[in-house]
């Protein structure tokens, strides 16, 4: 299924930009349109503090407004040097789709039409057609959830697929948010995202310990493949997973529930629009252990918004019981199976995110995806300190 032309576009990254790419094609007048009048969801949104005084607020205000402009004069400026060729043009990146911003993403660019309102992404040339069908496979099925985007278009020969571009703010909860906060926005809208993922496939059942041990193997197999996975970093990998199996073990070789998950369930992937909370991001959707998307949302916030773990225990017993609540009459094996196993279920997140956050180290060029190993690495151990301390 292919309409893009076979036309190269040339993206640029200006001096005052971190992340987006700009097309150098595009008319001067639709950039300055983008610049000052699009709700580019890619910019994080400048939040004040609620209880600041009206006169400080609107000083605030202010500054943030005089720093929109300044910045967006700024990049017209840069954008103008590079299309007319003022300016030395530095690395330019050329991509066979046509939008007015990109990103570097995983694998690939992620190419923005705002004025079409879709989103294009356009796979690196080392991804395989097998791994581009299978991602495209996904959304296909993705594309039945009511808050999740659509795909429209693809071309695994052109190596792209194109979406519906979401329009929204990042939601509230992508900055630390205090306790009470958190769980009032987890209880009134990310719950009921939650359940539906969870119930939209059949639930399966699998082993707790055999998964685990195939899930090992799997993960040594990818970290001994990989350069100088002999170093410090690699070791303390090893053995924190060794230690969870070790664990699951003990516990007995039980049947857990599998569910269909987003697998980035976290607030950056959380958009607010005219109709609602909208999901994005959906690549890595699939099935996993029924509490992955559930310790994805919460374990973000300490290993990516240094948010205390001691937090996150208290955060997390009051919000797991209004999951399993939730299910009970909509799932009443699962839910019972979370109630009996909310060890094993944690431990085997640790399992899956370890291999997803190594899988993601060893293909993606653009994020220092070791640091967030670490930050998980911190925070799962933490975590089953602070949770032992407690039950003693």
């Amino acid at each position: 299924m292919s309409s893009h032309q076979s036309f190269v576009f040339q993206f640029i990254k200006l001096p005052s930009e971190k992340k987006r790419l700009f097309c150098l094609q595009q008319n001067i007048l639709v950039f300055a349109w983008m610049l000052f009048f699009v709700k580019d969801s890619l910019t994080p949104i400048v939040r004040f503090d609620p209880k600041t005084s009206r006169g400080r607020l609107f000083v605030k205000q202010l500054q943030s407004y005089l720093g929109f402009v300044k910045r967006n004069v700024r990049c017209l400026s840069y954008f103008l040097g590079y299309k007319f060729q003022l300016l030395s043009r530095k690395k330019v990146v050329e991509l066979p789709c046509y939008g007015q911003i990109c990103v570097p993403i995983h694998q690939g660019y992620k190419i923005f039409d705002f004025h079409k309102g879709v989103a294009i992404k356009v796979f690196d040339h080392h991804v395989n057609s097998s791994a581009i069908r299978d991602e495209i496979d996904i959304l296909k099925v993705v594309s039945r959830i009511e808050f999740a985007s659509s795909i429209k278009k693809w071309s695994i020969e052109e190596r792209w697929y194109e979406e519906e571009y979401v329009n929204g703010s990042l939601d509230s909860s992508y900055k630390p948010l205090d306790s009470g906060a958190l769980l009032e926005k987890f209880f009134n809208e990310i719950l009921q995202h939650l359940i539906s993922l969870m119930l939209f496939q059949e639930p399966i059942s699998q082993n707790s310990v055999e998964h685990a041990l195939d899930m090992t193997r799997g993960l040594q197999s990818k970290i001994l493949s990989k350069p100088g996975s002999t170093g410090a970093e690699y070791q303390k990998i090893t053995s924190f997973i060794e230690d969870i199996v070790r664990r699951l073990q003990a516990e007995g070789n039980f049947p857990i529930f599998w569910v269909f998950a987003h697998g980035d369930f976290v607030p950056a992937n959380m958009l607010n629009t005219q109709h609602g909370m909208k999901i994005i991001d959906w690549e890595g959707a699939g099935y996993r252990s029924a509490l992955f998307d559930f310790y994805s949302y919460f374990f973000y916030r300490p290993a990516c918004r240094d948010v205390s773990v001691s937090v996150l225990v208290s955060e997390i017993q009051k919000a797991l019981p209004m999951v399993i609540s939730e299910l009970t009459a909509k799932a009443p094996e699962v839910s019972s199976s979370l109630k009996a196993l909310e060890k094993n279920y944690r431990w085997i997140y640790y399992l899956e995110m370890m291999s997803r956050l190594i899988d993601r180290e060893m293909t993606d060029n653009n994020l220092n995806v070791m640091h967030y190993i670490q930050e998980y690495l911190k925070a799962f151990s933490l975590y089953e300190e602070l949770y032992a301390s407690e039950k003693e």
